[in-house]
């Protein structure tokens, strides 16, 4: 061989040992400081820590996961300033009204007229049904709510938050297109599907309620649903082994995390429903289902909030299940999609019917129809 190829030869496999030298690093780098996303997708993927062995339990390694946070910190903190920055500049802006000097004051003695009868306060308005063919639903939905079945109230200016997985991701918007279209109520729908309350490091449902809560004081009712995305072993934090599903261990932080909702709730005067999920297809889900509703139930219960089980919506006794509904002409409807676990549109407006019938709108006067 040529010394000329021979020395080609060597250039192109010392670039190519610089390139994969590189990518090792780089790859390495990413890896170290994005160690908790990577954590945290593991733990909500497959349940595990998936920690590596050692290393996991190195400072130095950590360090770098620690880094990251406080850069993700520092960005919110900065994020937040400018923030306040340009509200006291918007403020700045707002130009004074100059009033006229006040009229001097005149006083003349007039009878006051007699009082008119105090008028009777207009009824409260029931929530309509949502716009589901009358065949479509079970005889106990089609039925118009009584002022009993009616829970929580709401007036001119309140909304409505949202909490929830991807099972409130399909009710919520059944739910507020009749409160703003009827009623003019507004909502606040942060369902966000993978979600629940067992891994507040993927998302933390009881602190983003806590800052929702304290942000948009309007809020009057707080509707929560739910519950597939938990029934699982939880995570306790770094280092330490998770809690099995179902033990008391798990089961006293889990009712915690509910709590911690519920008393965000109640601290800022917000009523609540919080909706229980129905059996699924799945036995072994479906008896973690059942679990969970027994929590939400008691501690909802405990808190003055109102709980109320899918189930009875889509017509399930005890441990059944049916991926369709028998309507009032005796024709099955599907409610269910293949899944076995989500709604069909069907089954999202019946829900969303079951959570407005507990809903009075005293003085509101219905704008829809």
């Amino acid at each position: 061989m040529p010394v000329s190829d021979s020395g080609q030869l060597l250039r192109t496999q010392i670039d190519a040992a610089k390139v994969f030298y590189a990518l090792l690093v780089t790859s390495v780098l990413l890896f170290w400081l994005n160690q908790n996303s990577i954590s945290l997708y593991c733990q909500q993927k497959y349940h595990d820590s998936c920690e590596l062995p050692l290393l996991g339990q190195s400072p130095w390694w950590r360090l770098g996961g620690n880094l990251s946070e406080a850069l993700g910190d520092a960005r919110s903190a900065f994020v937040d300033s400018l923030a306040r920055q340009v509200q006291l500049a918007q403020a700045a802006e707002v130009v004074p009204v100059l009033l006229p000097p006040p009229m001097p004051v005149v006083s003349v003695h007039i009878d006051a007229p007699p009082k008119p009868a105090p008028a009777k306060p207009p009824a409260p308005a029931p929530a309509k049904p949502l716009k589901v063919a009358a065949a479509s639903l079970p005889a106990a939905v089609a039925a118009k709510p009584s002022a009993a079945q009616q829970v929580v109230s709401l007036a001119e200016g309140d909304a409505v938050f949202m909490v929830g997985d991807s099972l409130m991701q399909g009710v919520a918007p059944h739910l507020a297109n009749t409160l703003r279209k009827r009623y003019r109520i507004s909502s606040v729908n942060l369902s966000k599907q993978s979600t629940g309350l067992a891994y507040p490091g993927f998302f933390n449902w009881p602190q983003t309620v806590a800052n929702t809560l304290k942000s948009q004081p309007n809020i009057r009712l707080m509707v929560v649903f739910l519950g597939p995305n938990d029934p699982w072993d939880m995570p306790q934090g770094k280092g330490k082994p998770f809690l099995r599903f179902k033990s008391p261990e798990w089961e006293t932080l889990y009712r915690q995390r509910i709590d911690s909702i519920l008393e965000q709730a109640r601290n800022h005067g917000v009523q609540v429903i919080w909706v229980g999920p129905p059996n699924m297809q799945q036995a072994r889900l479906s008896s973690a289902m059942a679990y969970l509703s027994g929590l939400y139930q008691s501690q909802t219960q405990l808190y003055g909030g109102h709980y109320v089980s899918a189930n009875a919506v889509l017509g399930y006794k005890a441990d059944e299940f049916s991926y369709t509904l028998q309507d009032s002409r005796g024709k099955r409807v599907k409610t269910r999609f293949d899944d076995g676990v989500h709604f069909t549109i069907t089954g999202q407006k019946l829900i969303a019917e079951q959570v407005l019938a507990l809903i009075a709108f005293p003085g509101l006067t219905v704008t829809g129809h």
